[in-house]
């Protein structure tokens, strides 16, 4: 072992029950990690017991009419509720609390180590949830919810960077008018919500960053991002804990989107959030899973992450390298580098 090595917390919920024909957010997603419990791909990895998140801990984020909103639908069973397709079950409500204790449970225990990595392997995702809807096959918002609570427990500031490739416009919205919250989304233009243009949320500049990336986008394009301009927001932004919506929908393979990252680039990403949250963040941060819709890219694109927690440079790679891609965002590194006075 080197230096690097070290214990990465994690938790897992499959939520079997929450389900839904056809539907790309399903169980199946998570299908091939759940041996791992048994037999986890790194001995750096501690598996972590975690209880349903309480309502009251979601208040931090979603108002009681979501909840009740949330809840009524359940009851009604098995239906999509709004036009993404968001769907729930009559067991989606615990599912979601589910997802958002087992976040809960790595967060508190890196704050209450003093420092530390993990990773919260979760469905339902929470990215897209907004405090007044949820939406974008997302019921509660698992990153936004911990965040809150490090904010309530005494942090500071606490960064967010979400690199789906679907833009996070429910942590966007939770965190609007929350200065000590900052936020950084890298995703694909024109892409479901519609939001996250480099011009929003001009009240926050330094603090909410969007990067809307064209289509096709590649993993030295992701990386010049991460170098370039979410490694000097950091340091301007002065956080004690880093976040990390970890959606896994911009690798090629995935059905859903058209950028054109492969699973060696999501170690490289890891490996310089690792870095970045050493140098910058008190040696905090927690991956949370969001998207990622092809079962195998997605087992290969999580072990590539936990490979770079870990310590590690071993990981599975099914598919190999991206077929090619646009490389070139010197334009839109200089305008964000101006725009956010980075």
């Amino acid at each position: 072992m080197n230096q690097d090595n070290r214990n990465v917390y994690c938790t897992f919920q499959d939520a079997p029950e929450h389900t839904f024909p056809r539907h790309p957010e399903s169980p199946h997603r998570l299908s091939l990690m759940g041996e791992w419990l048994h037999s986890p791909p790194y001995p750096e990895m501690t598996w972590l017991d975690f209880e349903p998140a309480s309502e009251a801990e979601i208040l931090l984020i979603h108002p009681r009419q979501t909840l009740d909103f949330i809840k009524s639908a359940c009851q009604r069973g098995p239906h999509e509720f709004e036009p993404s397709p968001s769907y729930v079950t009559e067991s989606s409500y615990g599912a979601a609390l589910g997802a958002a204790g087992a976040t809960l449970a790595v967060s508190r225990r890196i704050l209450a180590d003093g420092q530390g990595r993990g990773f919260a392997i979760v469905r339902p995702p929470g990215h897209h949830a907004e405090p007044d809807r949820p939406m974008g096959f997302c019921l509660m918002n698992n990153v936004a919810i911990a965040a809150a609570e490090a904010v309530a427990s005494g942090l500071s500031r606490v960064a967010i960077i979400d690199f789906d490739a679907h833009h996070g416009n429910g942590t966007e919205a939770a965190f609007w008018q929350t200065p000590e919250v900052g936020f950084l989304s890298i995703h694909e233009m024109n892409l479901y919500p519609g939001s996250g243009s480099l011009e929003s949320a001009s009240h926050a500049r330094g603090r909410i960053i969007n990067v809307p990336l064209p289509g096709f986008s590649n993993t030295t394009a992701f990386l010049n991002l991460f170098e370039q301009v979410a490694g000097p927001w950091l340091k301007n932004f002065g956080a004690e804990m880093l976040l990390v919506s970890a959606g896994y929908d911009a690798h090629f393979s995935d059905p859903l989107t058209t950028l054109m990252l492969d699973t060696s680039g999501f170690y490289q990403i890891a490996h310089k959030l690792v870095t970045l949250a050493e140098t910058y963040c008190q040696d905090r941060i927690l991956f949370v899973l969001e998207g990622g819709y092809d079962p195998q890219a997605l087992s290969d694109n999580i072990q590539a992450c936990l490979a770079a927690l870990c310590g590690r440079s071993d990981f599975p790679d099914h598919f190999g390298h991206a077929p090619g891609g646009r490389s070139q965002v010197a334009e839109l590194i200089e305008e964000l580098r101006v725009h956010h006075q980075l």
